[in-house]
């Protein structure tokens, strides 16, 4: 709610975030409450028993010394340690749900690094050339059990260029996302070079792979730092590199303290338009040999889908392999092959010409007697 604030007042949508948040706050609080009663339920009732319990020794130990078999200082040496014995079963009642919270806690980390990628150390192959092969892919969601994308099979070379569209929802994110390794597929394979994105190392594979994510998230940090993918190494020649070839300097330049310029958590003071702009340069970071672009012109105006069509001619001539996902047919004509998806499957793929006609269903049409063009 807080992210989405501006949304919120524009839409006059209070009412209905303050009742989301009331919701969700109130059975929160619901459930803290039985925790906190149980928790203080069981506290009591060991404390009771505690109590009773050294009562009881007393009384038994008064009982036995007035009838000669103990004496006094025994029976309050007896009441000392018998408190001191109860006293930790009572301590672990209480602190028993920090014990648990620090279990599971315990059992997620240590899930979390047996199971990591990263805790394997791969074999750190040659810098790649872009070549992509997509071979039968399918997913289906652990969730929804829903067949997302179903037998997908294409190849780029180095240097070639994809357009993919299709209907909302037909899986073109999803094949995105996919296509760097950020989902793993149920069946199928990926594999940049020949060899499967999963057995990449991580690091190199990122290095040499481009992301433009449909929502653009930036950083907290400054525009160099975000086109320079947050690294300590990365130097202003690479940063300038990448906003040059995305034609971001001049919009860079603009702002008053230049690359320096700090973003807020909103993105503040960037717009929609220039957050997708400088997410197209941290694409190109590094000169990677693949980049996915999912709806990369969607916040556009015709300067930025320009500098757009530009950095695609200039990355094709650097050799770098791009996979374009969009709605907007202008950016089809600055690929070399245009893929349609349709529920999860390949509807159609060829070259650009014969499948821009295809899309438009314009054909050759032939003069009539008249003089006039047929439809």
């Amino acid at each position: 709610l807080a992210r989405n604030a501006q949304i919120v007042n524009a839409l006059g949508m209070i009412p209905e975030a303050v009742k989301m948040w009331g919701r969700d706050n109130a059975a929160s609080l619901k459930s803290q409450t039985i925790g906190q009663d149980r928790n203080t339920w069981l506290s009591g009732l060991s404390r009771g028993a505690r109590l009773l319990t050294q009562v009881s020794m007393l009384g038994w130990g008064a009982y036995l010394a007035l009838d000669g078999h103990l004496t006094g200082g025994m029976v309050i040496a007896s009441s000392i340690i018998g408190s001191r014995a109860l006293a930790p079963v009572e301590g672990t009642i209480e602190g028993w749900r920090h014990w648990s919270q620090c279990r599971s806690s315990w059992g997620r980390i240590t899930g979390l690094l047996i199971n990591s990628p990263l805790n394997i150390d791969r074999l750190r192959l040659p810098s790649p050339q872009g070549r992509l092969d997509v071979e039968r892919l399918l997913y289906v969601p652990q969730t929804t059990k829903k067949v997302v994308l179903n037998g997908i099979s294409f190849s780029l070379k180095p240097g070639e260029q994809l357009g993919i569209i299709g209907s909302s929802g037909a899986g073109k994110t999803t094949l995105g996302k996919m296509l760097v390794a950020s989902f793993s597929p149920t069946a199928g394979n990926v594999k940049l070079d020949m060899m499967d994105l999963r057995n990449w190392d991580q690091r190199q594979l990122g290095e040499n792979i481009g992301y433009l994510p449909q929502d653009v998230q930036l950083f907290p940090a400054s525009i160099k730092a975000n086109i320079g993918r947050m690294r300590d190494d990365a130097s202003d020649e690479d940063v300038y590199e990448a906003a040059a070839l995305a034609g971001i300097h001049e919009l860079v330049a603009s702002f008053p303290q230049g690359y320096e310029t700090l973003i807020a958590v909103d993105g503040a003071p960037l717009s929609g338009g220039q957050k997708q702009r400088i997410g197209l340069a941290r694409a190109f970071f590094g000169n990677p040999r693949l980049v996915v672009l999912d709806e990369p012109n969607s916040n556009l105006d015709t300067a930025g889908e320009k500098a757009l069509a530009d950095a695609m001619k200039r990355a094709r001539e650097k050799g770098t392999t791009i996979v374009a996902i969009t709605q907007r047919h202008s950016l089809l004509q600055h690929v070399d092959r245009i893929m349609v998806v349709e529920n999860g499957a390949v509807a159609a793929i060829g070259e650009r010409s014969k499948m821009l006609a295809a899309i438009t269903g314009r054909k050759q049409a032939p003069a009539s007697d008249n003089g006039r063009i047929s439809a």
